[in-house]
């Protein structure tokens, strides 16, 4: 079934699609994870907007989350999808639609501990 990016549809786990071709692996890793991290970034966002409270600087809290939230997915999450699409081709295994909602998620979880780490740093 050929989806193009304007009609992006997002299935229920547990639907016991399988995924041969590249492209649909791909895109369903890749979808899974992008609409994780846009869901993560808007809750930080908004919780970001509502602890700020009357801050000037408030008012950008939400959008830059997420902007954030859609920038990380679309340049790591495009290579990292591509990696694990590459070695479930190289080992002839089969997509489930579960593994690519793990996958994406979990690359989302992976990316946010990531950026949480950094945070420490700095303080």
């Amino acid at each position: 079934m050929a989806m193009g990016w304007a009609e992006i549809n997002i299935r229920l786990t547990g639907s016991g699609e399988e995924f041969t071709t590249p492209y649909d692996m791909w895109r369903e890793v890749f979808v899974w994870c992008l609409v994780s991290s846009l869901i993560i970034h808007f809750v930080s966002g908004l919780l970001a907007w509502y602890s700020l409270g009357g801050h000037p600087i408030a008012v950008y809290a939400l959008p830059s989350f997420i902007v954030a939230g859609f920038f990380t997915p679309l340049f790591a999450g495009t290579v990292t999808s591509a990696v694990i699409v590459f070695v479930y081709k190289t080992a002839s295994f089969p997509m489930q639609s579960l593994d690519a909602f793990l996958w994406g998620v979990g690359q989302t979880i992976v990316y946010t501990l990531i950026a949480v780490s950094r945070i420490y740093v700095t303080l």
